[in-house]
This record gives structure tokens, sequence and C-alpha cells, in this order.
């Protein structure tokens, strides 16, 4: 089994989100032994609606009109970018995803199959005072959602294992 890795509570403030975002609530999927900061952090709030125990298991959260999906091959990092899928609800289409890090659309277009993923990469890890996030802006034809994944870096094995994934509470 890996080494379960805890992030704290004051480096969560710092996600490369507009000022807005911060007022904003998020639900996420977190790590067993993580979930205690992540839901200490105001800064933005979040809440840990779902739990993962190892570094094997998949991720998923959603809302009314948006779910995204961690495959158990991308909850594990070794390099600096991820892929994360989406998938529309609620009889919505997906109409545009973009890398909010880099500012940068990744996908735009009409995706409406409320019952599969669209699987999207190459959204781009940064790191800044020791956390690395990759973070998301997804458009529906019902709401917009801002999202993230937070990692820490096993000083072991070199390798970034999240900590968390979030997607706005709308």
């Amino acid at each position: 089994m890996k080494t379960a890795l805890l992030i704290s509570a004051a480096g969560l403030a710092l996600f490369a989100f507009s000022p807005e975002a911060f007022a904003a609530k998020y639900k996420c999927g977190c790590h067993v032994n993580a979930k205690a900061g992540i839901e200490a952090s105001s800064d933005p709030k979040m809440s840990c609606n779902e739990t993962y125990s190892d570094f094997d298991d998949h991720v998923s959260i959603q809302e009314s009109h948006l779910k995204i999906f961690v495959s158990d091959d991308n909850v594990v990092q070794g390099d600096k970018d991820m892929n994360i899928r989406f998938r529309p609800r609620d009889g919505k289409c997906l109409e545009r995803v973009a890398d909010g890090n880099e500012k940068k659309v990744i996908w735009e277009g009409a995706y409406c199959n409320n019952d599969s993923y669209k699987d999207l990469g190459q959204f781009k890890m940064k790191e800044k005072d020791g956390k690395w996030t990759a973070t998301f802006e997804a458009k529906t034809g019902g709401k917009d959602y801002t999202g993230f994944a937070m990692f820490a870096v096993n000083q072991q094995d070199g390798k970034k294992y999240m900590q968390a994934v979030c997607l706005e509470d709308k």
C-alpha cells in the first residue's frame, strides 16, 4: 500500500483561480487522510462528499448538470499533466472544457451523451509552494463549473498523489 500524504489547510488557498472562485463552494472526492485538512479550509470552502482510501481507486463527483471522473491511472502522476473525464447530466450538453491553469480551451463542441464520459487530457499541473494543482472550467447547456485536483509529492518516489478532486457546488 502506498504511503498516505497530507496537505495543510493553509496551502489550499494557493490555487490558480480568479478571486471570485474563492467565494464558491466545492464538492470534493478526498483521500481519507487529507479529508480533515481539506474540510478545514474556508478559502475556498470544500466538503468531502466522497472519500477514497487507496491511490489506485477512481474518484467521481457530480453536480446537477455535470459529473467528473478521475480514473485510477490518473490518481498518481509521474508527469505534469492529467486526464479528467466529463459527462453532462440532466439532459444537458457539455459545450466547452478549458484548462484553468493554462487559460486554454481543451475541447469545444456539443457532447450530449448523458450516459458516457468525454475523456479529456493535457490538464497542466502547476506547482506553488510544494503543492500541485490542475484546474478546469466546464460549460454545459445549463450551468458553468470550475474545479481542480490537488496533489502532494511523495518524497520517496517523486510522484504526485491526488489528495482531492473538486467540482463547484451549484
